[in-house]
């Protein structure tokens, strides 16, 4: 839907287009122009507004009712064909639905006995290269911890997870300056969905459901509280927001942690700060960069109205950067203490895998300050993936020393 033309609004320069690689790189000084100048921007080649105070993207976050998810939570005009409904795409009273059904499988005192899982696979993850000086902690480390955990949870065969890792990334992928939905989008949803509904009917014919999340989906389902299509979408989303995001949490903390060593080495001195680290990241750098809404009805912001049935973009991390809430916000500082930050998104919509992505997290970076607490990361050889919604890295390679010359 187009803005009326006598909106000023239609006047503003076009410095903010989430599809073009080359912000994906450091979109932090768009994000800052956009706060002080453009609150309330419009762009005009995709079609859509951006809200990037902390304060507008709370008033979206929370106003569901006008900022809707039933329709999509990206800014593409198109669904990836195939796809199904899942709860991130929906709203009261499915979304209440859905969510209470396993909203208690990931509250935090249910997450916590995977502690020991995780951080046993966590060693296993590093201890090949402890003695070798060199890792690719994205490719041998990040990528893996939480695919295992999450697939794990979801009775996945280990030999898997490669394959299924490499889905999730197609899906995500969006090529450079570009909304379109492509082949390799669609090809990665259709393999992702097809293998869990190869999986669940496999264990209908033996007869064993099964007691992890996807047993429980195929009783719910059974009950009569979820339909298949929902059991489906139920379980692309956690494989996709199990993997994608933890990996770039993880990838994004070493970055951070090597720009500001002076932390790192507080660090390295107090490992009890680990889970601060975690949430100041989450808050500056956090992997989930844009959140997508549209408006089921008209709404005025700073001066211009926002048209029903228009695309609006919540960018998270612009708002946990903003002066306006937070003091000095563009310096990392773990001891914080900001859990309102909005790594998680916000309001109903928050994520509900945020106490497993903070054990990850926390676990993630205490096992590698234990093996190679000076890590040195290779510059020329980062590769960062493309997305408008997920900002990290596909290759970080570090070099450390070796814990036998350690």
């Amino acid at each position: 839907m187009c803005v009326a033309e006598a909106d000023p609004i239609l006047n503003q320069p076009q410095i903010y287009d989430p599809y073009e690689y080359a912000l994906h790189d450091d979109p932090y000084p768009v994000y800052r122009r956009l706060r002080d100048e453009f609150p309330l921007y419009y762009n005009r080649k995709h079609d859509f507004y951006a809200v990037s105070r902390y304060a507008d993207c709370m008033t979206v976050l929370r106003n569901f009712k006008t900022f809707i998810n039933g329709k999509s939570t990206t800014l593409e005009k198109e669904v990836i064909p195939g796809s199904l409904p899942f709860i991130l795409s929906m709203d009261p009273p499915d979304h209440t639905r859905l969510r209470h059904l396993m909203v208690n499988q990931f509250r935090p005192h249910n997450v916590a006995p995977l502690e020991e899982v995780v951080r046993e696979t966590a060693r296993k993850l590093l201890a090949p290269h402890a003695g070798t000086g060199r890792i690719d902690i994205i490719a041998d480390f990040a990528a893996k911890l939480p695919m295992a955990i999450i697939c794990a949870l979801m009775g996945v065969d280990p030999a898997d997870e490669d394959m299924l890792r490499g889905w999730t990334d197609d899906i995500v992928h969006r090529e450079d300056g570009s909304n379109e939905i492509v082949e390799v989008n669609i090809t990665g949803t259709r393999n992702l969905l097809g293998y869990f509904e190869e999986m669940i009917q496999g264990r209908l014919a033996r007869g064993e459901v099964g007691e992890d999340i996807v047993g429980q989906l195929i009783a719910f389902e059974q009950q009569g509280k979820l339909n298949h299509a929902e059991v489906l979408g139920y379980l692309y989303l956690l494989a996709i927001a199990g993997n994608e995001t933890t990996t770039k949490l993880i990838g994004n903390f070493t970055y951070q942690l090597w720009e500001n060593r002076h932390e790192r080495d507080r660090l390295i001195g107090d490992p009890s700060l680990a889970a601060g680290a975690v949430e100041e990241t989450l808050r500056i750098d956090g992997p989930t960069q844009m959140q997508g809404r549209e408006t089921a009805e008209p709404f005025e912001l700073h001066g211009h109205t926002i048209p029903a049935g228009s695309k609006v973009a919540v960018i998270l991390t612009s708002g946990n950067r903003d002066e306006r809430h937070y003091d000095d916000p563009e310096t990392y500082r773990m001891d914080r203490g900001s859990r309102d930050h909005l790594g998680f998104g916000g309001g109903l919509h928050s994520c509900l895998g945020a106490a497993l992505a903070r054990l990850e997290g926390r676990i993630a970076l205490e096992e590698m300050l234990a093996t190679m607490p000076d890590w040195d990361i290779d510059l020329a050889s980062t590769r960062r993936m493309h997305s408008a919604y997920v900002r990290g890295y596909t290759h970080l390679p570090l070099t450390f020393t070796p814990r036998s010359a350690a």
